[in-house]
């Protein structure tokens, strides 16, 4: 049997016991954790204990509770403790924590330090345990909250401290939350303006409306918003960061404009694209026009006119490797490039999405946070670290880019779903973590249509239902936590102020949204 980590007051372990011993007399302070599950409609998953339970049977509790084991984090032992409960298993994400001692008549106690965990139901299978649950069913809060007044007996006594506590920090997140979007929004006016003023600047009149599109049709500015959070962090001017941070935006333009014309995209932020709007020859010219108005941004920081040069070059340089390891790894189409024929990836494994994503995505992050240090005179050691927190966050991005391509809604994904099904496309994560779960005639199922000459809107959902059967999604998103928690690592080695406690937020934003 395994035992329970005994904490003291400050959650630091102090040794292991039995379940048994841990809940006898007054108890031993241990470590347990109670899960909050909210639908699309903001119903909170409640429980009702097994009559078996030995502490307050039939009470009705939170989603789902436990203990953690020897090696498991929180949220590691919460999702398997839901699978183990319910049936089913979602990613988790640590909200707080809190102590409490309680007696059960005189049969046993409480005696915990409890950690919250929060995560979203899906619409996933209930199968749950008897011997663990009596029942359960969907609550509106507001609703729960009266009837914890009313029928306060029939609630488990933790379950009234843990929600009190889990919309505190569900309302102090919101809060933070919306400071974000605020700063978001009024950075990105900033960076418009300078932005439209690079990319008219030496170009014909009668050609903006072709030059202007492509940034008109959106985005929240993440990236120039990095570099300037970035260069606050480290005390910087804002004029030093304003134009490189405005460059950067342009040049990721440039590469969404050339990426939605090899990918054959039609829509770009719930948009015609550049090139389906206008034609490929001139959305090519005007992804020249942006490449040329990035690099004419970088001369307004003058003292790191060289630095910013070598980034700029070097962003262009990864991301265009990045592109191309997500051509070879699809399986059929472009039979006119030769090369692609010639040097597709039969089999992709982790390491090789890894690579790409890197390439494709995270260094630009990287990139983006570097260049605010560079323009906030940051020393070595804070730039290593602004790099690490960069690179991981857009690690973080691109596997919930990956899911949202999958699961999102269209609407608010602004892109259409199940489009690297229909580009063929190997390296998506939730796609390559299917296929090492699925079995063999359905792995086959799902390579046939990523081989036919012409893939259909129904053969792009039979594969998302096939890929709904596995823990892949599950997967991802634990893989996109651990990005996270090793980019908010590195904010604790740089200054602690408003900033810092802004990229925090940003890191959660990036791996939460839902477009």
């Amino acid at each position: 049997m395994k035992k329970l980590l005994l904490v003291n007051k400050k959650d630091q372990i102090i040794g292991c016991e039995t379940k048994e011993k841990c809940h006898q007399g007054k108890g031993i302070l241990h470590r347990a954790f109670s899960v909050y599950l909210v639908d699309e409609k903001g119903r909170l998953l409640i429980q009702q204990r097994s009559k078996f339970k030995k502490l307050w049977p039939l009470y009705w509790a939170n989603s789902c509770c436990g203990h953690p084991y020897k090696g498991e984090e929180y949220e590691e032992a919460g999702e398997r403790r839901l699978k183990e409960e319910l049936g089913f298993s979602v990613f988790l994400r640590f909200v707080d924590k809190f102590y409490y001692h309680i007696h059960y008549k005189n049969i046993g106690s409480e005696n915990e330090i409890c950690g919250i965990l929060a995560g979203r139901y899906s619409g996933e299978k209930i199968q749950a345990n008897p011997k663990e649950v009596a029942d359960w069913k969907f609550v509106e809060i507001d609703k729960l909250k009266k009837d914890f007044r009313k029928n306060s007996d029939k609630y488990a006594p933790w379950f009234k401290i843990g929600l009190k506590k889990y919309l505190e920090a569900e309302k102090n997140r919101t809060k933070k939350r919306k400071e974000l979007k605020l700063f978001l929004k009024k950075t990105a006016k900033k960076i418009d303006l300078i932005a439209k003023g690079f990319l008219k600047k030496d170009t014909d009149s009668k050609f903006y409306k072709l030059i202007d599109y492509q940034y008109s049709t959106g985005g929240k500015r993440l990236r120039p918003a990095l570099a300037i959070i970035s260069s606050n962090l480290l005390g910087g001017k804002l004029n030093n960061v304003l134009y490189p941070a405005a460059g950067l935006e342009i040049l990721h333009n440039c590469t969404l404009i050339a990426d939605d014309i090899v990918d054959h995209s039609q829509l770009r932020r719930g948009k015609p694209t550049t090139w389906h709007k206008f034609g490929k020859s001139i959305a090519e010219w005007v992804s020249l026009g942006y490449l040329a108005s990035a690099f004419k941004s970088i001369k307004y920081s003058k003292e790191t006119i060289v630095k910013l040069e070598e980034i700029f070059a070097k962003i262009l340089k990864t991301i265009m490797s990045g592109e191309f390891y997500d051509i070879l790894f699809e399986q059929k189409g472009r039979e006119d490039e030769p090369y692609v024929k010639t040097n597709r990836y039969v089999e992709i494994k982790k390491r090789d999405y890894y690579k790409m994503a890197a390439e494709k995505t995270a260094f630009l992050f990287q990139s983006c946070c570097e260049v605010g240090g560079i323009c906030s005179g940051a020393s070595k050691q804070q730039l290593e670290h602004l790099k690490n927190y960069g690179f991981n966050l857009g690690m973080a991005f691109q596997i919930r880019d990956d899911i949202l391509d999958i699961f999102g809604e269209e609407k608010k994904f602004g892109k259409k779903i199940g489009k690297d099904i229909e580009e063929r496309k190997l390296g998506n994560i939730v796609v390559l973590l299917a296929m090492q779960e699925l079995p063999k005639e359905k792995k086959e199922k799902i390579l046939k249509v990523f081989k036919k000459r012409k893939i259909e809107d129904k053969d792009i959902k039979k594969v998302i239902e096939i890929i709904k059967t596995t823990n892949s999604r599950q997967q991802a998103e634990k893989l996109a936590c651990n990005f996270l928690k090793k980019a908010k690592g590195n904010l604790k080695f740089l200054p602690q102020n408003k900033w810092n406690q802004l990229l925090e937020v940003f890191a959660d934003f990036v791996v939460q949204r839902e477009e």
